[in-house]
């Protein structure tokens, strides 16, 4: 089955193309929304698995928008990947300021222009992230040695 992922992003063309090359893996399903203001009604009828979120949209914040979607009760848990002109290369968190009277960090953050593959690999961490470490060894396994 298809992950469903919703790109919010007032930049036409960087949706589609991201649309364009996710669909084309064969794994992903993908919809966007060009307005901030009507981000979290995209998500609700949409329930995407994963949320492409720019932080810098002209009607509303990114940061307000995830903070929408992170406090509902059936989207809280919903992966964002934060894209933005805002971040360095390589950045894996940025300072957004106070938001609802709490510091609000982007993360993980990529960096525009956003190369496929790393769009790619990030969108597989946050849906295939590894199982926690149980502290259990399997019979044989040395470990710190």
């Amino acid at each position: 089955m298809k992950k469903k992922i919703l790109v919010v992003d007032d930049e036409v063309k960087l949706c589609e193309m991201f649309k364009k090359n996710l669909e084309k893996t064969g794994k992903y399903e993908v919809e966007f929304e060009t307005k901030g203001a009507q981000a979290f009604e995209k998500v609700r009828a949409y329930k995407p698995d994963l949320v492409i979120l720019d932080i810098m949209l002209p009607d509303k914040r990114g940061s307000n928008i995830a903070v929408e979607i992170q406090t509902d009760p059936e989207f809280g848990k919903t992966p964002l990947l934060y894209v933005t002109a805002l971040a360095k290369k390589g950045s894996e968190k940025l300072f957004l300021g106070i938001v609802d009277g709490k510091p609000f960090h982007a993360e993980p953050v990529l960096s525009k222009p956003v190369s496929t593959k790393d769009l790619i690999n990030s969108i597989e961490k946050l849906l295939n992230p590894p199982p926690p470490f149980s502290g259990e060894t399997t019979e044989g396994e040395v470990l710190g040695g």
